[in-house]
């Protein structure tokens, strides 16, 4: 469902990707989480960070706003139905 051609992150990218979004005070950007790779001394492609974003996002451990990315800690599943089902702005 996630996999596409070009954009198959590993787990370790993944792993990095919820690092990344677990140790920010706050909302971050795409660009800043790759940044944040960088310098941990891993990379990805944009599209490989799209692909974990959004497994991440179907999940409900991750949600974007106009600010950026905020990791979301455990939801109960009524929130987790919401973020999966709801209307998208």
């Amino acid at each position: 469902m996630f996999a596409k051609p070009g954009a198959n992150p590993t787990l370790a990218t993944i792993e990095y990707i919820m690092a990344a979004l677990r140790s920010a005070d706050g909302p971050i950007s795409r660009n800043q989480v790759l940044a944040t790779l960088k310098r941990w001394g891993h990379s990805t492609t944009r599209q490989g960070l799209n692909a974990v974003l959004a497994f991440l996002g179907d999940q409900g451990m991750v949600a974007e706003g106009s600010k950026g990315l905020q990791w979301v800690p455990q939801a109960s599943g009524a929130l987790l139905e919401a973020i999966r089902d709801g209307r998208r702005l």
